[in-house]
């Protein structure tokens, strides 16, 4: 089978499997598995964290993505797992699951040359990345020439990606009955006058240098007749790697301070923001290779985590950055193929001692 077809067969298979983070996943797994066991490799499944890794001799790269998905949800024009000339539809297509494939297209191209390679897929990535979290400090990640993160970048070389931290914060107010709300205290009003002070840093002047926080949810009061006693809104909070969790927190409690409002804030999640130089000789390489810039972006990805145990981390793989997660969601069979030959190419080139 050559690489096309490879890419393309592969490709669909893993896409037409339901995989939506913390749902079922063996399906996926075992899909993995049978293609690392395909290429002549032994995988190792970590069943505490649902992630799978295979590798063929030490030192080499090692190619990352995950399996796991955002729900399909509403507005599809598309059927799942569809080809349309050289796009695919489908769930999970662009993110990451061609990320993936070409991980596999250039593991079988670097086996075939004899050269070594390493292959780690997760599948939490969209919620808790407990898997990366976990293995980070594994000797496959340490020992790597470099660590590939597949995500969708449309073949840019990502050196630099904001943190994320997530905080619920609460105003308490005073229940009272609807009809006499004077002997109540609204805390949805109270927050309702707290939140603009926020509303700037949903407009920054430069989304990769400036700390922006998004209101994602937000929840009060329990019945129309009933003054609500509590509010509380979820926000998602991204700082450059320049910037610290400090600096966030000086944010929101600036703003709340302004409103005269007292809220109370818990962090809930975070991914360290991270960055690698963009000169580095590992970055050079692979963005040579490519014919493309090196860029910062506004998300995070596993890198966080891994980026700390390995510098030699970096960001690269197939797919639109712009459509994903969205209805339609759809990746080019023709760019899968050339990350998966660019992919094996770097990892030729990183054994060859060249960047030592």
């Amino acid at each position: 089978m050559n690489e096309t077809e490879y890419v393309r067969t592969l490709l669909q298979e893993f896409v037409r499997i339901p995989s939506v983070t913390e749902a079922d996943m063996p399906a996926i797994l075992s899909a993995a598995e049978a293609a690392m066991e395909d290429l002549g490799l032994r995988p190792t499944i970590h069943r505490d964290v649902h992630a799978i890794e295979a590798s063929s001799g030490k030192g080499g790269v090692l190619l990352n993505g995950h399996l796991d998905t955002v729900p399909v949800a509403s507005g599809w024009t598309k059927d799942q797992a569809v080809w349309e000339g050289d796009w695919l539809y489908g769930r999970g297509a662009a993110d990451m699951k061609a990320g993936c494939v070409a991980c596999f297209a250039a593991a079988r191209r670097l086996l075939d040359r004899g050269q070594p390679v390493a292959l780690f897929l997760t599948t939490d990535e969209e919620t808790t990345m407990k898997a990366s979290i976990a293995l980070a400090s594994s000797p496959v990640v340490r020992e790597a020439a470099s660590v590939v993160v597949t995500e969708p970048t449309g073949l840019k070389v990502i050196a630099s990606e904001k943190g994320v931290l997530w905080y619920r914060g609460t105003i308490r107010g005073r229940s009272a009955h609807g009809s006499m709300p004077h002997l109540g205290d609204s805390a949805v009003l109270r927050m309702a006058r707290a939140l603009p002070h926020l509303e700037p840093y949903a407009h920054p002047q430069d989304g990769l240098r400036d700390i922006t926080v998004n209101v994602g949810t937000i929840q009060g009061g329990v019945a129309p007749n009933v003054v609500p006693d509590a509010c509380v809104v979820d926000l998602d909070c991204r700082n450059p790697p320049t910037l610290s969790k400090a600096d966030v927190d000086a944010v929101l409690h600036r703003a709340f301070a302004a409103a005269g409002e007292k809220v109370s804030l818990e962090l809930y999640h975070e991914v360290p923001a991270a960055a690698v130089p963009f000169d580095a000789p590992h970055v050079r390489l692979l963005a040579g290779l490519a014919g493309m810039e090196v860029v910062a972006v506004t998300y995070a990805t596993e890198m966080a985590w891994y980026a700390p145990h390995n510098p030699r981390c970096v960001v690269f793989g197939p797919g639109e950055t712009a459509r994903i997660h969205i209805p339609d969601e759809r990746v080019s069979l023709a760019e899968t193929v050339r990350a998966g030959n660019i992919l094996a190419d770097y990892g030729e080139r990183l054994v060859s001692g060249e960047i030592r």
